[in-house]
Parts: structure tokens; sequence; C-alpha cells
């Protein structure tokens, strides 16, 4: 496959425009491969020109706010882009919200048209069966009748929690995404004939960030809807040839623990594979070098408020523990010091801060907390990092998740994944706990492998590679780690 030239010119246009590029240029292009059906350049743009017609004619106007429940569907992936299309905003509803939480956020956003499969009795409220009806007349257009909207209009809201519990509307211009699609694929060296395989929530920062990347360099997207079957998710690799596969690192996990002969099948097929939200344990990194020796791994930083920070490849010589690899095209890095003050020192940990041209333009109604995380033109995020002497970035955990015992700063993750070398562990957190004196101490829940998981030997096998004070003092047989909705764990979960 030939590798993909971005240019710079590229960050003017924005997604849409690009993807009605594509249909002019490459009208029988795979666009989206969805439910068996194959969606060309053409047909998409299609869909998003009636459904942009149908938007206009329900009043939607440039800057109204248009809620739209996430399904991994044509149909939805039309409205998104038919919302860019019109000069509005998008705002993505998770697939399984109820009833009252998704009012809610309707309400809290201002939307003013609401699709879902939801049955709601309000005028405003239509079904995707309706759009299924805009779509199936495929009204004609002309490329150069086409009216795109400002490149530094705002064009998505998207929570950083998803549509539980409180949640911030982080507010995207066309510029962050567009910058981001130029950015990362430069820096992935992504291909012209890329098929991205994506089973993540379209509602959320990962999955709707890696269609536009996609979508945007003229590549396919395969969609499937979850994990749960993997059999299922296998097939699709092979029926329809994917190159390319987003997989958080929870998801990398349990590819490993279930089935990790039917990953090295697609040894010689898989591209590159991409993962994000969190670094890698490195025993999974190790892992899944041999099984695709000739895949580039990607481990990204980024943050929903920032997308396309670094990432760091890993199939290379040599695993650097925790690397997020050097900053993408367009993208600054610094630390936050004891100080206050933004440096670019080797070794001096603190609060990783980004300036980028895909920094988010704010909080939805919230301008006192975008004034905490924005200095400047710098956002300042609430992971903790380092620089080495070559000037990779290192994540050490987020600055609330620390643990300090007795003046001793230990960090979660270094137990953890020491943990989960011992090979004993399908997963595991560090917790703060409590001994029955009410004494603070380190404690281990773990979800052990079916065979060989023994408490003393996983205590001694990690104090023969941590310091004393690192070692647990509890171990804790658990049936699940609760997590986040993106397979982060969830420690605020776990805190008293």
């Amino acid at each position: 496959m030939k590798e993909l030239q971005p240019s710079l010119e590229q960050t003017k246009q924005t997604i849409v425009e690009r993807i009605f590029r594509y249909a002019k240029d490459s009208p029988e292009k795979a666009a989206i491969i969805c439910k068996d059906e194959t969606t060309t350049y053409r047909d998409l743009a299609e869909l998003i020109f009636s459904v942009s017609l149908f938007l206009k004619k329900e009043g939607i106007e440039k800057g109204a706010r248009v809620a739209v429940q996430a399904l991994h569907d044509k149909h939805c992936i039309a409205l998104y882009y038919a919302i860019h299309l019109v000069g509005a905003i998008l705002v993505p509803l998770e697939k399984n919200a109820p009833e009252f939480r998704a009012k809610e956020i309707v309400s809290d956003t201002g939307s003013k048209l609401v699709f879902s499969n939801l049955s709601v009795d309000d005028q405003n409220w239509h079904t995707y069966a309706e759009i299924e009806k805009v779509c199936e007349k495929k009204i004609e257009y002309s490329y150069d009748d086409l009216a795109f909207p400002d490149i530094d209009d705002l064009c998505e809201m998207v929570f950083t929690t998803g549509t539980t519990g409180k949640s911030k509307g982080v507010l995207i211009r066309h510029s962050n995404i567009s910058w981001y699609a130029y950015a990362l694929a430069k820096a992935i060296h992504m291909k012209e004939d890329n098929r991205f395989f994506i089973t993540t929530p379209l509602n959320h920062a990962g999955g709707l960030r890696r269609t536009h990347l996609s979508l945007a360099n003229g590549c396919a997207l395969i969609y499937m809807d979850g994990l749960l079957n993997l059999k299922k998710y296998f097939d699709y690799i092979e029926r329809y040839h994917a190159t390319a596969l987003y997989l958080p690192p929870v998801a990398i996990r349990l590819l490993i623990n279930s089935t990790k002969d039917e990953l090295h099948r697609f040894a010689d097929q898989i591209d590159f594979v991409y993962s994000s939200s969190s670094p890698l344990p490195i025993g999974d990194c190790e892992e899944l070098k041999k099984l695709l020796p000739n895949t580039r791994l990607y481990n990204a930083y980024e943050a929903s408020e920032t997308p396309g920070v670094s990432v760091y490849d890993y199939n290379s010589d040599r695993i650097l523990h925790n690397c997020m690899g050097q900053p993408n095209p367009g993208v600054e890095l610094g630390i936050l010091d004891e100080n206050g003050n933004i440096i670019k020192d080797a070794g001096t940990e603190g609060q990783i801060c980004v300036r980028s041209p895909m920094n988010m333009a704010g909080y939805y109604n919230a301008p006192d907390l975008t004034a905490q995380v924005m200095n400047g033109d710098w956002y300042v995020s609430s992971d903790l990092g380092v620089f080495d002497e070559e000037g990779n970035i290192y994540y050490n955990g987020r600055k609330g998740d620390v643990i300090n015992i007795g003046g001793y700063k230990i960090s979660p993750i270094d137990v953890e994944e020491t943990a989960l070398l011992s090979g004993m562990l399908k997963e595991c957190i560090c917790i703060l706990s409590e001994n029955r004196q009410g004494y603070p101490i380190l404690k281990l829940l773990v979800v052990p492998q079916e065979d060989g998981y023994d408490p003393k030997v996983l205590i001694r096998f990690i104090a023969s590679r941590l310091e004393p004070y690192k070692v647990p003092k509890e171990v804790e047989v658990i049936d699940e780690v609760h997590k986040t909705f993106n397979g982060k764990l969830d420690r605020k979960y776990y805190r008293k």
C-alpha cells in the first residue's frame, strides 16, 4: 500500500468538504463497511446532502445544536456530517442512554432537534426510520454549488465522561479535527487504502476521531458495535480485510488473554494498531510484538480536550516503559512544574501541558472551568508526565491518582504493571485501603487467570521487582475491575 502524503492545505478544509472531494474524485471507493453493506464515498456524500436538506427544512441553521444517538450505522454518520455541512453543532448521545438522561442532555445543551431510536412524544425528536426514508431519495447535487462551513466554526460538543453522571461538554471547531486528521495521518504513516476497524462508541472521542481521521484521508471504516462477539470480530478482519485496528488498552488485554492465536493469523495483514487513553502495560506491549511482529504498534497520548498529541511505536528494538513518544506535527509539549512554570527540561515531573491547533475551544457553558485548564494557549492536563533527554514524553498517571502513604508517593500503575507481568492475572487495580488498625495500606484487587494463581507467589514476585513501600499489604480476588466508559481503570470508583 502507498503511504499517504498529507498536506497542510488539508487543515484549511473541513472534514465534510474532504468527504465530498473524495466523492468527486474517487466515487466508488469504500467509505463505510457496516452490517454487511459497503457505502462508497459517492453514496455517503449523497446521504449527507439529502439529510442536510432535511435539517434545513426543519429550521436548523448555523450554530444550532443537534443531538444524535450514536449508532454504528451509515445513517448515523450521514447525520453527523450533514450537521457539519449546515454549520450546526453535533451533540452525540450514548447509544444506550436512558430516556431521562438523553432528555437532560438535550435540555442542557439547548439542542433544537434530536435523532434517536427512543420513542419520545415531542415534535423535535425524530427517529432513525425517518432519516432512512430521507436517505432513500438520494437527491442529486452539484459539487460546485455546495457551501461548506467556515473552518473556524464550532462543529461538535463531545462529553468527557459519556452520558452518565456529571460530564463536561468539550467544544470542538472544524479546524481542530481537520488538523487532527492531517497530523495523525502523518505521524502514523497511514496508507491510502487503510481499512480502519472501529468497535468503540461513536459518541466518545475515540471512535469519533478515528472516523474523522479515516474519512478525511479517503480511507475506509469498518464498524462493529463492541467486542462482545470475538468470533465476529475476527471474521470481520478477514472478510473485509481490515488493515488498521483501534484498540484501547483494555481491548488489547482482552484479545491477548482470549484469542492471541487468532490475532497472530493476521500478522501479515495488519498495517498498524492504534491505542490511546492510557499507556499499555509493558507485558502487553511485549506480547503484541510477538503476535504482530511486522505491524506498527502505536501508543498515543491524547485527551478529550486535545487530540493527536503524540504517538510512540513500541514495536522497536526496545520498549520504553510508559513512553508516549514525541509531539505530532503542530504540537508543542511542556511540563507545569511546582512553581507554576511551563518548562521542557528533562527529568522534571509535572502536569503535561499542550499547545496545539487541536486544543478545544473550551467547555460548554463553563468559563470558570475552562479557565482552570487553559494557561494562555496552553492546555494544562491533570496527567503527570516527564521528558527524557531525547524529548520523549512519559505518562506517570493522573495527578489525583498518586497514593501517598507515610510520605512515600506511589504510582498505582507501577504496582499494577508489575503484578500483570507475573502472568497470574487477567487484570488488577491498586488502591489505597486500611488495615484492621485503621492505618493506610496498599491493596491490590485482582482478577486471576484460570490456572496458576497463588497470592503468596504473586506478592513475592512484586517484592522482587519493586521497592518495599510499593508492595501491597493485602490482595483481594474480585470478579472484574470497574472501568470507565472508554476502558480505563475507574480509580474514582474505589476511593472512599
